[in-house]
């Protein structure tokens, strides 16, 4: 039976890339983005869902489970939200603030905590960036997620009672290093990915690499 996995946030960018990669590499695939989109393939499919509503995450794992019978082998959590704060860290609404910190964290730990749930072997891959380490007032809302899921997944890598599942939080960067925001490169990502989803035992849990 093929593996399968299951790409949450997959737009125009980086996520149709890693979902193409998989399928690829003979993984059955669903993506998932706000978006319809339509497959005719029977190892693909294309789900819709509103990640600022965590409860949208577990009804994705049923659909996924009804059409292949089985939970997926791999989660690529690829979605991301942010508020322009604009050097005044407190400008976000509580509203906004709420909604960001859904798709960037909550909705993320969601997946994950039913990814492994339904199947304990589970690869759980987070496209991060240098927000868990780097302070910048005018994306505050975006590094405060980041920053909260890089800890729970390194908490998870740590913790062995969660082996043999493995967590990975993926910060790209710039040939020479620094942040890489919006020009990341779909290509290196879906590389790194696919041998985490192949990797025989928990890796160092953040990845940084340049692209």
């Amino acid at each position: 039976m093929s593996k399968i996995a299951l790409i949450l946030g997959c737009g125009k960018g980086i996520g149709t890339t890693i979902a193409d990669s998989f399928h690829s590499a003979g993984y059955n695939v669903a993506s998932v983005s706000r978006t319809p989109r339509t497959f005719t393939t029977q190892d693909r499919v294309h789900l819709i869902a509103d990640f600022a509503n965590p409860d949208s995450i577990e009804p994705l794992f049923d659909q996924v489970e009804n059409r292949w019978g089985k939970a997926p082998d791999v989660v690529v959590y690829n979605a991301y939200a942010n508020v322009l704060t604009r050097n005044d860290p407190l400008s976000a609404s509580s509203k906004d603030f709420i909604a960001a910190f859904n798709i960037n964290t909550t909705s993320p730990y969601s997946a994950a905590f039913i990814a492994r749930e339904r199947n304990n072997s589970v690869r759980y891959i987070y496209t991060g960036n240098a927000l868990d380490n780097l302070i910048d007032p005018n994306i505050t809302i975006l590094g405060v997620g980041k920053s909260a899921s890089a800890h729970w997944i390194q908490a998870a890598a740590k913790a062995e009672g969660l082996r043999p599942a493995q967590f990975y939080y993926c910060d790209q960067r710039k040939p020479d290093g620094s942040p890489c925001y919006t020009d990341l490169r779909g290509d290196a990502q879906a590389e790194l990915y696919l041998k985490l989803a192949e990797s025989k035992e928990q890796k160092e849990p953040n990845i940084v690499f340049r692209a």
